[in-house]
């Protein structure tokens, strides 16, 4: 019996840590798992995890902080009756000690084949004609005055209440989802019809089901991490923050959702985003998406002319309620938070980015959590890049 269990763990372990490998030294394995293997997961395991209305991912790491301190006091308690020879406990702990490490095993073997394995995938415009692009400040600034210029006029166009806020209520999560698979449909289209697009092989992936995204629970947790959405890759789920300002909702469920069909890098699932929501044909949907874009953008300007005064002063100037619409939650919700908090703000953000630099990092993603703003590259490759 005991050697039945033991083997049933080494198997788990044995084939993640072999797909692992093969994802990383043989060249396009992680790509066939994505186009080919991955969407199986997404369209059975993940359409059960998706009945639930509440993040079943969230949920799990929050139980696991409970279950991981009961096995401690269970094999703590294990240990002093042993020492006094009685049996007391023995059996709860052979069972739970079982149950723990099949966990572990099945944790495992899921963070790979849903996440590491997807970090070894085929970069988005590599071995296309836009890979050869070099970049340049003329293109850069050109992309932030066409983005200022359009978040500038955009702004305008919604209705707000007293304090400035736009009053915008729709179905994020429905559009979003239509959003995402049209931009695979349309692709998808293209592809079989001879006539494809410089990235359509890739985006086609997008096509098909989609699970509904999924609010935080503890969603004032994450708000002091600075976080808009999570993908649990254990269960499969695109879960967003529900407390955010409404300009953050169609990215961020739009980015986690990308991660769902495979593409796992940050900066990919900013700039897939980007195309979907820029191609809803929903204002709040576009406005979300320039906004996100211009973040990035804006900053490597900011830093390409930092020693250039006069150049950043010829610069199209962002509109005041642009730069309120860029934050992240209201001041309102941000005290709100601050008040309920457990812990301090400082110390949970801190420890937060450095856990998801050292996940990145430790995936082959060399710059880390500033892997974000590669966002910026993509988008200069997608409009000069020669990708119409």
């Amino acid at each position: 019996m005991i050697r039945r269990k033991v083997f049933f763990k080494l198997i788990i372990i044995a084939l993640a840590v072999i797909e692992l490998i093969l994802a990383i030294t043989v060249k396009g394995f992680a790509d066939f798992y994505q186009r080919h293997i991955f969407p199986i997961w997404n369209a059975t395991y993940g359409r059960v995890t998706g009945l639930f209305k509440f993040s079943l991912g969230e949920l799990f790491i929050y139980l696991s902080v409970v279950y991981v301190l009961f096995t401690i006091v269970v094999w703590i308690v294990r240990l002093i009756n042993f020492i006094k020879r009685t049996d007391t406990f023995k059996k709860l702990c052979a069972v739970n000690t079982n149950l723990f490490f099949n966990i572990i095993a099945i944790v495992i073997l899921l963070q790979v084949q849903n996440c590491f394995m997807l970090y070894r995938v085929t970069p988005l415009f590599e071995d296309t004609p836009a890979a050869e692009y070099v970049e340049n400040r003329e293109d850069l600034i050109e992309l932030r005055e066409m983005l200022v210029k359009r978040a500038n006029e955009m702004a305008e166009k919604f209705e707000r209440n007293k304090k400035g806020e736009i009053i915008y209520n729709i179905d994020y999560r429905s559009i979003s989802m239509i959003a995402m698979a049209n931009l695979g449909e349309a692709a998808k289209v293209r592809v079989e019809s001879g006539e494809a697009e410089i990235l359509d092989d890739r985006l086609q992936l997008l096509a098909g089901y989609y699970s509904t995204p999924k609010p935080l629970i503890k969603s004032d947790f994450f708000c002091q991490q600075s976080i808009c959405g999570y993908f649990f890759p254990f269960s499969l789920e695109a879960n967003y923050n529900r407390l955010m300002y409404v300009t953050n909702f169609p990215g961020t469920m739009c980015h986690e959702l990308a991660h769902l069909k495979g593409f796992i890098f940050e900066d990919e699932a900013n700039f897939i985003s980007y195309l979907a929501c820029i191609n809803s044909g929903n204002t709040i949907f576009e406005y979300s998406a320039t906004l996100d874009a211009l973040a990035y953008v804006n900053i490597e300007v900011r830093r390409e002319l930092a020693v250039e005064p006069e150049a950043r002063n010829a610069l199209t100037p962002i509109s005041d309620k642009v730069v309120f619409d860029s934050m992240f939650i209201t001041e309102e919700t941000r005290k709100a938070v601050e008040e309920d908090a457990w812990f301090k703000t400082e110390d949970v953000k801190r420890l937060s980015d450095e856990f998801i630099d050292t996940n990145l990092t430790l995936n082959g993603v060399e710059d880390g959590i500033q892997s974000y703003s590669r966002m910026v590259d993509l988008l200069l490759k997608y409009y000069f890049g020669g990708t119409d």
